[in-house]
C-alpha cells in the first residue's frame, strides 16, 4: 500500500514538473529603441507561433526545455536567439535594419532593373505556390480593434458627446470604439473547401456577443492574380504577381539580405497609374524558389475604395518544412473617415501549430463554412490569458475593463428607466419630422407612430391623405419577436375612414422563419407585385405636373403567410389571402397650378379617357407559394443565427399561384407558374462585378382572372426610379401587364471605375460605370428593350436610358417616352 501511494505520488509530481509551464515575455525594438509592433516570434523546427502587439511586447508559454525561438518583422534581419527555460524569463530583443548587398547583380545605366526578372520568375512560379499545399489545419487567432481619432460635437442635430461617453470614449472624443479576439481552428483543402471552428469569442463591452472573426475573410493570397475585398470596392486589386501584373505595376530593386539559407529580395512595388486597382509598398521574394517571403503593401484612395482612406497589409510566412512556407501573421492597418468622424484600426491574425498532412475524416467539409461554438462567449480571463498568442496593450486591458463595467452598470434597472425617461421624453419638432417613440428597455419592448410630416400624401382617389403607421414591438427570448403593425388611413375628399393591421411572429432565427396574419381594408396598387410608384413621388407629380401616375383599387381582405428554411439553401414561404375588391373613382382633381391643355386620367390601369371604373366588384381567395433555391449555399454557423453567404451557382426561384373559385364564394379561376434564374454580385476580378436575372412564366388556366392577378413588372415612368432588382427605367408600370405568358432579362454590369479613372477630369470623382440592358416580350409587348449607361458613388446613380419597340404599342402617347435620364438610390 506504501509503494502504491509513493507511486502516485511520485507520478504526479513527475506530472508537475514536466507538464508546468513558464512564461518567456520581453520586448522588441530596434537600435534607436523605437518598439517594434507586430514582430512575430516562431520556434525553430515547429509552427508553434506569437507577436509582439502595437507596443512591441510579446509573451510564449513554454514547458522546460531548450529551445531555439526566431524573431522576424518586415524591414529587420531576422534574429535567431537559443534559450534554456526553467523559470518565467524576460527576454528583450534588439533587431537590426536590413543591411542590402546587390548580390553579383550589376545595374547599367539604360539597362532592365533586376527587380523584373525576379518579378518574372515569381509569376512563374505563381500557380504552383498557390495550390502547393493540398490541405492543412492551424490555429487561428484574430484581434481586431478600431479607434475614433476624432469626431464632431453634434451629428444630425444630435449631441453626440454623451453617446460617446457611454461607449467608454474619453472627452476627446478619442479612444477605442471596437475591441473583439477569436480563435479558430481552421481547416482547408484544395480547391477552396473550408470549415472553420470557432472556438473562444470575446467582445469588450458585450460578454454574451459573439466576434464576426473569420480567417476566410480575413486571409489574403497574393498568389491569386486578383485580390477580391467585397467591403471595400466591385473591382478586385491587381496582385503584383500576377499574370497580367506589368501592365500595371513598375518595380524596383532595392536588394538582397541573407535569412539562413535563403537569400531574400526587397521589390519596390509602384503603380504604373495613380488610379488603379493596385497596391504600392514592397514584396520581398525569396531567390531560386520564388515564393513570397513577406509583404508590406498598402491600398490608398486612389483606388477606387469606399469606406476607408488607406488599407495597408503585412504579411510573413514560415517554413513548415524544407519546400513549404505558410502565413505565419497577417495584419491589416486602416484609416478612414465618414461625416466628420474619423477612425482608424488594426486587424491582426496570427496562424501557427499547421499541419499540412492532415486526416480529414469523410464528409468534413460541407457548405458549412464556419461554426461558432455555443460556449464561445463563456471563456474566462483565465483562459484567454492562456490562449492569447499576442499580449494586449495597456489601453486593451483597460478597454475590456472599463466596458464590462459600463455594461454592468447600464445593465441596471435604475440605468434603463432613467434611459427610457430621457429617450421618451415627448419633443415636438423630432415628432412631427420623425413621429415617436416609447421603449420599455427592461420588458425589451417599444411602440412607436411615425410623423405627420411623412405621413401625409395626396391621390385623385381620396384627395388629402393622412395614413400613419402605428408599431409595436416585442422581443421575446431566444431572439424570437413578435411585431403588432396598425395602420389607420383617413381620406379627406372622400371622407372615408379605414384601417389595416398586421401581426407577424419570427420564431427561428436560424431558419429564418415566420408566420403572420394582415387584414384590414387596404388602398392597393393595381401593381400588386412591386408598388413601383411611392406615394411622395405621385403627390409630387400630380399637384405639379397633373400626371396622376397611381391608381387604386380598393380591398378588404385577409392574410395569412408564413415562410421557413426546409434545409440549407431551401426556403418556402407562401400566404393565402381572402379579398373582397371593389373599383375605385377619381374624387378630387386639385393641382398648384392650371393645366389647361392637360386633363387627369381615370384611376384605370388601362390606357383609356374618362372617369371610368377598371373592373367590376369581386371576391377572390388566392394561394401563392414561393420556392428559392440557392444550390451549394455555404454558411456560418452561429449560437443565435445563421449567415448565409451565398453561392457560386446561379439561384433558382419557383413560383405558383392559384385563384381558387367558388370557396368562400370566391370568383377567380386561375393557374399561374413562374421561375427565375439570377445572381446579384458574380464578381469578375478586375473588370468589376455582374448580375443578371432571366424570368418566364405563364398562366396554364385562365378561367376567371382581373386585371391584378396577372403578371406584373417593375416598370417606372418617374424620373427618381426605385431600383428593383428586375425593374424597367421606362416601361409603363401598368399598361403591359399581361394574363398569358412573358419572358423577360435583366443583365447589368458595374465596371468599378475601370474606365472613368484612366480620363483625367474623372479620376478624383471616383465615379463607377454601370451598363446594362433589360428586355421584355409577351402577348402584349414584343421584344421591348432598355439599353442604359451610368454612372454611380456612394449608392447614388444617374443613369441615361434608351428603349426599343416601344412607339408602336403604347396607347398613352403623352407619357410615353423612348430615352430619359433616371436618378435612383441603392444603399
Amino acid at each position: 500500500m506504501k509503494k502504491l501511494l509513493f507511486s502516485l505520488l511520485f507520478l504526479f509530481a513527475a506530472n508537475f514538473v514536466f507538464g508546468q509551464q513558464f512564461i518567456l515575455k520581453g520586448v522588441t525594438s530596434d537600435k534607436q529603441n523605437n518598439t517594434l509592433p507586430f514582430t512575430s516570434i516562431y520556434i525553430q523546427g515547429t509552427t508553434k507561433a506569437t507577436s509582439a502587439n502595437t507596443n512591441g511586447e510579446y509573451q510564449f508559454k513554454l514547458e522546460k526545455g531548450r529551445y531555439t525561438l526566431i524573431f522576424k518583422a518586415v524591414g529587420y534581419n531576422q534574429l535567431i536567439k537559443q534559450i534554456d527555460i526553467s523559470a518565467d524569463m524576460n527576454l528583450s530583443v534588439v533587431m537590426e535594419a536590413e543591411v542590402y548587398q546587390l548580390k553579383d547583380v550589376v545595374i547599367k545605366a539604360n539597362s532592365e532593373d533586376p527587380a523584373y526578372e525576379i518579378i518574372r520568375n515569381a509569376i512563374k512560379k505563381r500557380k504552383q505556390h498557390l495550390t502547393e499545399v493540398k490541405a492543412f489545419s492551424c490555429d487561428t487567432y484574430i484581434k481586431g480593434v478600431t479607434k475614433l481619432r476624432n469626431a464632431p460635437k453634434k451629428f444630425m442635430g444630435r449631441n453626440v458627446q454623451e453617446d460617446f461617453k457611454n461607449i467608454g470614449l474619453d472627452s476627446g472624443k478619442r479612444g477605442i470604439i471596437y475591441l473583439s479576439e477569436s480563435v479558430s481552428k481552421f481547416n482547408f483543402q484544395q480547391p477552396g473547401k473550408i470549415n472553420e471552428e470557432m472556438i473562444s469569442s470575446k467582445v469588450s463591452g458585450n460578454s454574451n456577443g459573439f466576434s464576426f472573426n473569420q480567417a476566410t475573410d480575413f486571409l489574403i493570397s497574393f498568389y491569386k492574380n486578383t485580390i477580391d475585398i467585397k467591403e471595400l470596392s466591385n473591382v478586385g486589386f491587381v496582385s503584383p504577381i500576377a499574370d497580367n501584373a506589368m501592365l500595371f505595376y513598375r518595380y524596383k530593386f532595392i536588394g538582397t539580405f541573407r535569412e539562413g539559407n535563403d537569400w531574400i529580395n526587397k521589390i519596390q512595388v509602384i503603380s504604373r497609374r495613380k488610379y488603379d486597382q493596385v497596391f504600392n509598398g514592397y514584396i520581398y521574394i525569396i531567390d531560386d524558389s520564388w515564393r513570397i517571403h513577406s509583404t508590406d503593401l498598402a491600398i490608398t484612395n486612389n483606388s477606387i475604395i469606399e469606406g476607408i482612406d488607406t488599407l495597408h497589409i503585412k504579411q510573413q510566412f514560415i517554413p513548415v518544412n524544407a519546400d513549404q512556407w505558410m502565413l505565419a501573421s497577417q495584419r491589416y492597418d486602416y484609416t478612414g473617415g465618414l461625416l466628420g468622424f474619423k477612425f482608424m484600426g488594426t486587424y491582426t491574425g496570427v496562424f501557427n501549430n499547421y499541419n499540412i498532412d492532415p486526416n480529414f475524416p469523410p464528409k468534413f467539409f460541407t457548405n458549412r463554412v464556419m461554426k461558432v461554438n455555443a460556449d464561445a462567449n463563456k471563456k474566462d480571463s483565465t483562459y484567454w490569458a492562456a490562449v492569447r498568442p499576442m499580449l494586449l496593450t495597456p489601453d486593451e486591458r483597460k478597454d475590456y475593463v472599463k466596458k464590462d463595467s459600463i455594461k454592468l452598470a447600464h445593465s441596471s434597472d435604475q440605468y434603463r428607466d432613467s434611459i427610457d425617461r430621457k429617450e421618451n421624453k415627448f419633443k415636438p419638432l423630432k415628432a412631427l419630422l420623425l413621429g415617436y417613440r416609447h421603449q420599455n428597455t427592461k420588458a425589451k419592448e417599444y411602440w412607436g407612430i411615425s410623423g405627420p410630416l411623412f405621413s401625409i400624401n395626396y391621390n385623385t382617389i381620396e384627395g388629402w391623405i393622412y395614413n400613419p403607421k402605428l408599431t409595436y414591438r416585442k422581443t421575446l427570448k431566444d431572439s424570437t419577436s413578435l411585431v403588432m403593425q396598425l395602420n389607420p388611413r383617413y381620406g379627406f375628399e372622400n371622407q372615408t375612414l379605414s384601417a389595416n393591421a398586421s401581426l407577424s411572429y419570427r420564431y427561428d432565427t436560424k431558419h429564418n422563419a415566420y408566420t403572420g396574419i394582415r387584414g384590414g381594408t387596404s388602398y392597393a396598387d393595381f401593381n400588386t407585385n412591386y408598388d413601383a410608384i411611392p406615394a411622395l413621388f405621385n403627390t409630387i407629380s400630380t399637384l405639379f405636373d397633373k400626371n396622376n401616375i397611381l391608381k387604386l383599387y380598393k380591398k378588404d381582405f385577409v392574410n395569412i403567410n408564413s415562410g421557413r428554411e426546409l434545409s440549407n439553401g431551401l426556403y418556402l414561404s407562401g400566404s393565402l389571402e381572402y379579398a373582397n375588391r371593389t373599383p375605385l373613382l377619381n374624387t378630387s382633381f386639385r393641382t398648384i397650378k392650371d393645366f389647361p391643355d392637360k386633363e387627369f386620367t381615370a384611376n384605370n390601369p388601362y390606357p383609356t379617357t374618362g372617369n371610368d371604373y377598371a373592373f367590376v366588384a369581386n371576391k377572390a381567395l388566392t394561394l401563392a407559394v414561393t420556392l428559392n433555391i440557392t444550390f451549394a449555399q455555404s454558411y456560418i454557423e452561429r449560437p443565435d443565427f445563421k449567415i448565409r453567404q451565398g453561392s457560386v451557382y446561379p439561384k433558382l426561384q419557383l413560383d405558383y399561384r392559384k385563384g381558387i373559385k367558388g370557396l368562400l364564394n370566391s370568383d377567380i379561376d386561375y393557374d399561374y407558374i413562374g421561375a427565375r434564374v439570377f445572381d446579384s454580385n458574380k464578381r469578375l476580378g478586375m473588370i468589376g462585378t455582374f448580375r443578371y436575372s432571366l424570368a418566364a412564366g405563364k398562366f396554364l388556366n385562365r378561367d376567371k382572372m382581373y386585371y391584378m392577378d396577372f403578371k406584373h413588372f417593375a416598370g417606372s415612368n418617374i424620373v427618381v426610379y426605385t431600383q428593383f432588382t428586375d425593374g424597367y427605367m421606362l416601361l409603363s408600370p401598368y399598361e403591359f401587364s399581361t394574363g398569358k405568358e412573358f419572358l423577360e432579362g435583366h443583365f447589368e454590369h458595374n465596371f468599378g471605375g475601370l474606365f472613368l479613372s484612366k480620363i483625367p477630369l474623372f479620376k478624383k470623382l471616383k465615379l463607377q460605370e454601370v451598363a446594362g440592358v433589360n428586355y421584355l416580350t409577351s402577348d402584349v409587348i414584343k421584344n421591348y428593350t432598355e439599353v442604359y449607361v451610368g454612372v454611380q458613388r456612394f449608392g447614388l446613380r444617374l443613369n441615361f436610358v434608351k428603349a426599343f419597340n416601344y412607339e408602336n404599342v403604347s396607347a398613352s402617347k403623352e407619357n410615353q417616352s423612348t430615352t430619359g435620364f433616371r436618378i435612383s438610390a441603392a444603399f
